[in-house]
């Protein structure tokens, strides 16, 4: 069997997650997947702040996954990407690259200098000029990723004995776990929400073809979970806790069965769930969260509708731990009136025996990067 090019390794604000995948007959295979949480305050919008406990955890993590090879493919966080939809004069892929930086400074907000850019190809076409001339043109997405943020990502990696070979960034991995790594132009629009611990990020792609993407940081979970520890003088753990417990709609209703019925055959009784002042004061902290998170999404779809698009989303999917939140998915679909799904990134692949029964949530981008950047 042929040996892994890389491992796909995410490095977000709570935890870092690990996936090895190998693509056989077209289809992947996920072989080894691990995950490790962090200590409060070692990376803050893809920036390293306690290097020494990063290279810690990366050092555990691959105890932990027994990883194959410590090659790594490792996602730069959206907060710190710059991107851009534009279009130029087609020209080979190579001869684009190299042209690529001397011809976009007026679309991007910063010093040229300052980031790294490449491009993802979206389309080619063909226009007319005053002179009847046909031009071949390419539209495309600008990448562009702070420097200094992927000099410091790579610097830890080596620390901790990996050889990092791939910089990507976890849009294009989370669309590549939503497509299970297989791309095909002919799909509708699709969208993946992901909920992280600290950022917000909307991604529209079209067969696995990126049409939109949107970071917005400081909407993540650990928003909310902060806010209930505060209001509520809770420590992070029971804040965690309550939060988790109460979601947006409270404790389910008890449902008990009552004695068989001549007529309705077996009945069942919903008895009515006395809600606490401490489960009332939490659901008046989690809501708000909510309203403005389910807000920023409305915002994000409608701002690539008003862009000239005319087909809808067919399907948004919902990806991270905080996705699971109770009620939220529900309260997206109801806002937004869209088909919602929670994105399980090992449902296309082939999985590992022992790793069926594995908790998913929080591995979509470590499975996007592991299935090649």
């Amino acid at each position: 069997m042929p040996a892994p090019r890389f491992v796909g390794l995410d490095l977000g604000t709570s935890g870092i997650r690990a996936v090895e995948a190998r693509s056989k007959g077209g289809r992947y295979e996920i072989k080894r997947a691990a995950e490790i949480d962090l200590p409060d305050g070692c990376l803050l919008n893809g920036a390293i702040l306690d290097a020494d406990a990063v290279v810690k955890a990366l050092r555990s993590l691959w105890r932990k996954g027994r990883f194959s090879t410590r090659k790594v493919a490792f996602a730069v966080t959206d907060t710190s990407v710059i991107t851009r939809q534009l279009e130029l004069p087609w020209m080979p892929a190579d001869d684009f690259r190299t042209a690529l930086k001397y011809q976009v400074g007026d679309a991007l907000p910063v010093d040229l200098a300052t980031v790294e850019v490449d491009f993802e190809p979206i389309a080619e076409y063909q226009v007319t000029d005053q002179h009847g001339q046909v031009n071949d043109m390419l539209q495309f997405l600008l990448v562009a990723g702070n420097k200094e943020v992927l000099a410091g990502v790579a610097d830890v990696l080596l620390r901790a004995r990996l050889e990092p070979i791939v910089a990507d960034t976890s849009a294009f991995a989370l669309i590549r776990a939503a497509c299970g790594g297989v791309l095909s132009q002919r799909h509708p629009l699709e969208a993946v929400v992901d909920i992280g611990a600290d950022a917000l990020t909307v991604v529209i792609h079209q067969g696995g073809l990126p049409r939109f993407i949107r970071a917005m940081p400081n909407q993540g979970g650990d928003i909310v979970i902060m806010t209930v520890a505060n209001a509520m003088d809770l420590t992070v753990d029971e804040a965690t806790d309550l939060v988790w417990s109460t979601g947006l709609n409270g404790p389910p209703p008890v449902v008990t069965s009552v004695p068989e019925s001549s007529v309705f055959g077996l009945l069942a009784s919903t008895q009515e769930v006395t809600v606490d002042p401490r489960t009332k004061r939490a659901m008046a902290l989690i809501n708000p969260w909510a309203t403005t998170l389910v807000g920023a999404i409305r915002d994000s779809l409608d701002y690539f509708a008003s862009s000239g698009q005319r087909d809808p989303i067919a399907r948004l999917s919902l990806s991270g731990r905080t996705a699971r939140l109770p009620g939220l998915a529900e309260r997206v679909t109801t806002e937004l009136r869209v088909p919602v799904d929670l994105l399980d990134p090992f449902a296309r692949v082939g999985v590992a025996h022992r790793l069926r029964d594995l908790d998913t949530r929080a591995l979509s981008v470590a499975t996007g990067l592991a299935m090649g950047a």
